[in-house]
């Protein structure tokens, strides 16, 4: 079952926990938190569970209602999409990313907190989908239609809190960003699945900025 009718709530609901994120960011910063991965974690998951929690009980919408199904619910042709493409999905950062890859290998040492950044990095990818994609894409595509709905959603994502520093300092980041947004737009448009767009998009940021705050600490150290 999807959402038919504009709901107000959604919006309402995207942009609370965008000013909690930020707010919750801030006081992370002053308190000096800034580098202490546990606590980022802690905040991610906190997020994620925000929003569950405002999609059921504020927006009166079941999570299966924007993509987010128990296992035994999901149709065939999406378990084969997620078994057949996600490793792809990692062989491809894997290639991409290798250097990073070798380098981190090298540092044994940093495998303990670099289980929690890499995780922390992951929900940060499903966190965005949840949000960008399940709950204001969702709801603009109602309001004003797929290619409108899809293509606003998708500028908010990448010129809004999440992304901004790409446009700010690096036009190639801004345009990568942008065009990968678009493409984990039309693929939840098309399949209605939430968990392997953030599943995908999880393991995008692992490959990224997850090993680029590894690699960074090694350089320090």
């Amino acid at each position: 079952m999807s959402i038919t009718k504009p709901n107000n709530k959604f919006l309402l609901i995207f942009i609370l926990v965008i000013a909690i994120q930020q707010i919750s960011s801030f006081i992370i910063d002053q308190l000096n938190f800034e580098n202490d991965h546990y606590m980022l974690l802690i905040q991610q998951i906190i997020l994620i569970f925000l929003l569950g929690i405002a999609v059921k009980k504020f927006g009166k919408t079941k999570l299966s209602q924007i993509g987010i199904y128990s296992w035994q619910n999901w149709s065939k042709k999406n378990k084969w999409i997620l078994f057949i493409v996600t490793p792809i999905v990692i062989m491809i950062f894997s290639f991409t990313f290798f250097s990073r890859t070798e380098i981190l290998i090298n540092h044994s040492e940093l495998f303990a907190i670099g289980s929690i950044i890499l995780l922390r990095e992951f929900l940060y990818g499903f966190y965005q989908e949840f949000l960008y994609r399940g709950i204001l894409q969702t709801e603009l595509v109602k309001r004003w239609g797929v290619w409108t709905g899809i293509t606003v959603s998708n500028l908010v994502f990448t010129f809004g809190p999440e992304h901004f520093h790409f446009y700010k300092s690096n036009l190639v980041g801004f345009a990568f960003m942008f065009c990968l947004g678009l493409l984990f737009s039309f693929l939840y448009y098309r399949f209605k699945n939430l968990i392997t767009i953030g599943i995908w998009h999880g393991i995008g940021n692992v490959f990224i900025d997850g090993l680029g705050i590894l690699i960074s600490m090694t350089i320090v150290n």
